[in-house]
């Protein structure tokens, strides 16, 4: 995808954001530098230019999931990352962090947005921002995914006051964007400027319509020196598992029909994967209940709060527990892979790139907010907010000024 986005145009934004090979951060400073030095000439030769004065940038997502297409608006400005009312809800990597944090302060600017959420079940802001939408938006692209996303304009004094009127009294969610968020506090800490507090975010109302979470899905792709079944009489000591015969199924349904296992599970009061191995024909149902959960080893930092949600007891009772997964391998991601698309599970798996796939459930959205209200973390790609929010369609050039 970086290679297509690189060669689609000379001043995609891809040229800047992508981290160094293996996630970085780069040691020796020069990946930064260069794309500190890039973003300077395309300032210089006019390809970025700065707003005139100030506003927010009204910014809808219309998409298909489940067959359903459906339109999610939110709006950009700057926001605050010491704000008290900023809640996160998931931990996040030490070398991703710091490669964001180094790429942040070698070019002054943020590229990626930082998508909050927020409640306001009486939808005075989206209201606000359909008003907005007069005439054509000043940016719009339609991605592969079929998401069509669109970008407005609203500087009008009243308008932006009124949305900030509202937002004073709204706490924020941290959707996406853990890293983005943790790597301004970083630098801003190193600056101690104020500017270097005010971070690029997209803020959606989570009441409105369009909110949607999906899972993200895991791939053990050189961990475990155990065979299959090893690793299926390991699990075992920690959840209930059943085998499923697939060989009549389509190939290219399997994926569908092992999620629709687990969805029906979760109705049961049960937290539920699916697990494939080799060959793809067979899957296996992985699941267990609060009384089993109640004796397992949980990590002393694991809340209480968290310890019925699917990544929590994946990480817990398949990663640490079953297939010895450290604190680093977690970390680090040295061992396993984080596949958002179902079908690729199993594709790496047949293909022998991966020992074993799993399949998990979304984390609901209410559990969120409940957490990250409680200051509490889930572990490390715990959500999926679709469709993604796009990089570069406004950048923020830190020193520049408040229009910037």
């Amino acid at each position: 995808m970086v290679a297509r986005l690189r060669a689609q145009s000379p001043y995609n934004i891809a040229r800047i954001v992508v981290a160094p090979a293996g996630g970085g951060p780069d040691p020796t400073g020069d990946h930064y530098r260069r794309a500190g030095e890039l973003l300077q000439a395309w300032v210089s030769q006019g390809v970025l230019t700065s707003d005139t004065g100030p506003a927010v940038y009204p910014y809808s997502q219309t998409y298909t999931v489940g067959g359903r297409r459906m339109t999610r608006r939110g709006f950009i400005a700057l926001g605050d990352v010491r704000d008290a009312g900023l809640f996160t809800h998931e931990e996040t990597h030490s070398h991703v962090r710091e490669d964001r944090a180094q790429l942040r302060l070698a070019t002054g600017s943020d590229f990626g947005l930082i998508f909050m959420i927020y409640s306001d079940t009486a939808q005075a802001i989206d209201r606000i921002l359909r008003d907005c939408e007069d005439g054509e938006p000043i940016a719009q692209s339609e991605q592969p995914d079929g998401s069509v996303h669109r970008l407005y304009r609203c500087g009008d004094p009243q308008r932006v006051a009124r949305i900030l009127e509202i937002m004073e009294k709204k706490e924020c969610v941290i959707a996406d964007g853990h890293h983005r968020t943790a790597a301004a506090r970083q630098t801003w800490e190193e600056k101690r400027d104020e500017r270097w507090a005010g971070a690029m975010m997209a803020f959606f109302n989570a009441d409105a319509p369009g909110m949607t979470v999906l899972p993200i899905h895991r791939v053990i792709t050189n961990g475990s020196r155990r065979d299959i079944d090893e690793v299926i009489e390991k699990i075992a000591e920690y959840f209930d598992v059943a085998l499923i015969p697939m060989p009549d199924v389509p190939y290219d349904e399997r994926a569908s029909f092992l999620l629709g296992l687990v969805t029906e599970r979760a109705r049961h009061d049960r937290v539920a994967f699916a697990m494939v191995g080799s060959p793809t024909e067979i899957g296996f149902l992985i699941e267990a209940g609060r009384s089993q959960m109640s004796t397992w080893p949980w990590p002393s930092a694991m809340p209480e709060t968290c310890r019925t949600l699917p990544t929590a007891v994946f990480e817990t009772g398949v990663l640490r527990a079953a297939l010895d997964f450290s604190d680093e391998d977690i970390d680090h991601s040295a061992r396993i892979e984080y596949p958002k698309d179902a079908g690729s599970v199993l594709e790496v798996v047949r293909r022998g790139r991966a020992q074993l796939g799993f399949l998990l459930p979304p984390t609901p959205l209410d559990a969120i907010f409940e957490l990250a209200r409680l200051r509490q973390n889930l572990p490390r790609k715990s959500t999926f907010f679709f469709p993604k929010l796009l990089t570069g369609l406004t950048v923020h050039r830190i020193e520049a000024g408040p229009a910037d």
